[in-house]
């Protein structure tokens, strides 16, 4: 199997139509049935129910399209690369981030380097935070800028700090609290609270309550979220307390919330720049160079 044909199988499973999908891929519509049926033959397993229309795919075929995704954005880059190495010019440099803070973080960073490497081309891509290491380690970005409790123990992934700061409670306008300048984390934890759901940010969510427990409070997390914009408006309207980095900028919502510090806080963060140790594009070593 060539890896290139994998997009007929990809274009197949995304419109369900043999017809369709040979015209877009230019090639006859027998061609990409013996194609689709050889891949069955290789697996032992059925893709496809073509007794139905449209086409269906089986739990198999759902899977082998999951990969074949990978496979072929992974080739993709290859092919990409393999042109600019050619052309002797510097690869672009693929970077994921996950919140707003991690863009704030950036912005300090890549003035100095676009002015050393003006034809660079840098490649933004919005990701969860639970996907940083996976998008490390299976080369669909060169660096994660995000929050590093998703790359300390990963041990092939390496990590430069680019920024380290406190948390801070988030609360809304009519709240007990709102009031205050400073609160302790003992009187915190008597209110219900509301966090990013652990499918957004991975293991974080499990540290903040290890770091919790390990003073000896049981945290009330009434509400998960899977946004910041809806945990904003559950902070404004249904009177959770939230938490967000000190740096992070709430300015558009307003006199309806307000940033306290926390008394005594175990909780802080550390945003940094992760990437696999057998990295070898040219652009990411140069980057690198710039983090103090």
């Amino acid at each position: 199997m060539h890896i290139e044909k994998l997009k007929c199988y990809i274009d197949l499973y995304e419109c369900r139509n043999f017809t369709e999908t040979a015209k877009k891929n230019f090639i006859s519509q027998a061609a990409l049935s013996q194609f689709i049926s050889s891949l069955e033959k290789q697996f032992g397993l059925q893709f496809f129910d073509r007794n139905v229309t449209p086409i269906q795919p089986t739990s198999a075929g759902t899977t082998f399209y999951e990969e074949s995704k990978i496979l072929y954005q992974q080739y993709l880059i290859a092919v990409e690369r393999m042109a600019r190495e050619k052309e002797d010019s510097m690869p672009p440099l693929r970077i994921a981030y996950s919140s707003p803070v991690d863009i704030q973080t950036l912005i300090t960073i890549i003035p100095s380097f676009k002015e050393k490497y003006p034809d660079v081309e840098l490649q933004l891509n919005k990701i969860n935070l639970g996907e940083a290491a996976d998008y490390i380690n299976k080369s669909l970005c060169d660096v994660v800028v995000s929050f590093s409790t998703e790359f300390i123990e990963a041990e092939n992934i390496k990590y430069k700090i680019l920024k380290e700061g406190e948390y801070l409670a988030i609360v809304g306008k009519g709240h007990d609290l709102f009031d205050k300048d400073s609160i302790a984390i003992k009187e915190l934890y008597q209110y219900p609270l509301i966090m990013l759901s652990k499918e957004v940010i991975g293991s974080m969510y499990d540290k903040m309550i290890e770091r919790a427990r390990s003073e000896g409070y049981e945290p009330i997390i009434e509400k998960t979220v899977d946004n910041v914009e809806t945990e904003m408006f559950s902070i404004i309207t249904e009177g959770f307390i939230g938490f967000c980095p000190e740096s992070q900028n709430l300015a558009e919502y307003g006199d309806d919330i307000r940033l306290i510090e926390l008394e005594d806080s175990p909780h802080r963060y550390i945003v940094a720049a992760g990437y696999s140790k057998t990295n070898t594009n040219r652009t990411l070593k140069e980057f690198l160079k710039f983090i103090s």
